[in-house]
């Protein structure tokens, strides 16, 4: 018997490393497939869906590691961002060796943040970055069809993909506001969909489709946004179209600036009143939430200047609490609570610099898209596959400001279609 054990854990190895083989070639021969597979797994795979193997392994992470393995490019410098991000994660995992903070906290900022920011960095050494921007469009546009079909219905198919993890536990639970649901697509909560929606909502209007298509794509993503009856999500929608208005000027011809901006004036006219009667209606629940977020600046004084809070307590039942708190809605401030106010200012300082370099003058799509989120870092938390895409989109942000300041944007080659379809569409359109 244990023989045949032996024997049949050698075949499973056999097969599995078969599978990963031919994953991997496959890969490496088709980048443009791996891009689509993630895309796909971050919108529309559950971050509750993956395995246990002494670390969790969503199917989001085991994307992300095989497009990383099967990657590969030459000439990738570094920038100041990716001094500040590595910076920071030394001093998560210093924190973890010498301060107390938790191995599962650490797991979070290694496979979490820092692994898709270097996915993000590397994904342009075979995509064109217009190609990636198209695919993020179009996923973000299936997950919201998806969205309105979910209001409409009450259905949410995600939900019913049942995981024996805590993961599924913690998410699969639908939210009601003002007597209706929430949607929230395959993200596990309404303002982690939100909130990825608005940072995509950049991409379908950079696209080089045709005028009337990125404005019927942007609308069903606004409107999606809105199903969500997530405050934070609406005003990081306003504020990511706002700024590609403004600072997108190579990217966007006049015409599309003006259609983006009477969309958003039309969406305010006719929505904005039925969301505040939604808010209105949820009463105490919506004013609580908000005084909720309010109520977290008070933990700032209990940060370390390295490690985890002293307030930090664990329960027999397994609960966790910071102080009277046992969730923080505060990206900000749980990474501060859990690693330090060191680590938390080197990551301030991360995010300043990208906002900087949006205001420079040599704004990007990504750029925009990760700025625009600033204000979302102090009200929710980097949740299920919303800190991937955050992250993502980090990495792809500085590859591209970099491109575009050493001129790689607007060289002859695989890039040469953006700038040229730029200016056809300013001739065509403006």
């Amino acid at each position: 018997m244990p023989d045949e054990l032996d024997l049949r854990t050698v075949l499973l190895l056999a097969v599995a490393a078969g599978t990963l083989a031919a994953v991997w070639y496959v890969a490496r021969a088709a980048p443009r497939l791996v891009v689509v597979g993630w895309a796909a797994a971050c919108f529309f795979v559950p971050i509750w869906v993956g395995v246990q193997a002494g670390v969790y392994f969503s199917v989001l992470t085991g994307v992300t590691l095989i497009a990383l393995a099967a990657w590969s490019t030459t000439n990738l410098s570094l920038s100041s961002i990716d001094i500040l991000v590595v910076g920071f994660v030394g001093l998560v995992v210093t924190a973890y060796l010498f301060r107390g903070a938790t191995w599962g906290h650490v797991l979070i900022v290694l496979f979490g943040w820092f692994l898709p920011y270097l996915w993000g960095r590397v994904v342009l050494a075979r995509v064109e970055p217009g190609w990636l921007y198209s695919c993020i469009a179009v996923v973000a546009t299936g997950a919201a069809v998806l969205a309105v079909i979910e209001f409409m219905t009450g259905f949410n198919p995600f939900v019913g993909i049942v995981m024996p993890n805590g993961a599924w536990q913690t998410w699969h639970e639908l939210q009601p506001r003002g007597g209706f649901v929430r949607v929230e697509g395959a993200f596990g909560h309404s303002i982690a969909f939100a909130s990825s929606l608005a940072m995509s909502s950049v991409f379908v209007i950079v696209t080089r489709w045709p005028v009337w298509v990125r404005l019927a794509c942007l609308t069903l993503v606004v409107t999606a946004v809105g199903m969500s009856f997530s405050r934070i999500g609406l005003i990081g929608l306003a504020i990511t179209l706002a700024l590609a208005v403004l600072v997108l000027g190579r990217w966007l011809s006049r015409a599309m600036r003006l259609s983006v901006t009477i969309l958003l004036i039309v969406a305010a006219v006719f929505a904005l009143p039925m969301i505040m009667e939604v808010f209105s209606a949820a009463g105490e629940e919506a004013g609580g939430s908000a005084q909720y977020r309010s109520d977290l600046v008070a933990l700032i004084g209990e940060l370390h200047a390295l490690g985890i809070a002293a307030s930090w307590t664990v329960l027999p039942t397994g609960e966790t609490y910071y102080g009277s708190f046992q969730s923080i809605d505060s990206e900000l401030v749980l990474t501060g609570l859990r690693f330090g106010y060191l680590p938390l200012l080197v990551l301030i300082a991360a995010i300043v610099a990208g906002v900087v370099s949006v205001a420079s003058g040599r704004a990007t799509p990504a750029a925009v898209a990760v700025a625009a989120q600033v204000p979302a870092f102090a009200a929710v938390a980097l949740i299920t596959q919303y800190g991937f895409l955050v992250w993502f989109l980090a990495g792809v942000a500085v590859t591209s400001y970099s491109r575009d300041r050493t001129g790689l944007a607007v060289l002859p080659g695989r890039d040469a279609f953006i700038a040229d379809g730029i200016r056809r569409e300013r001739v065509d359109t403006s």
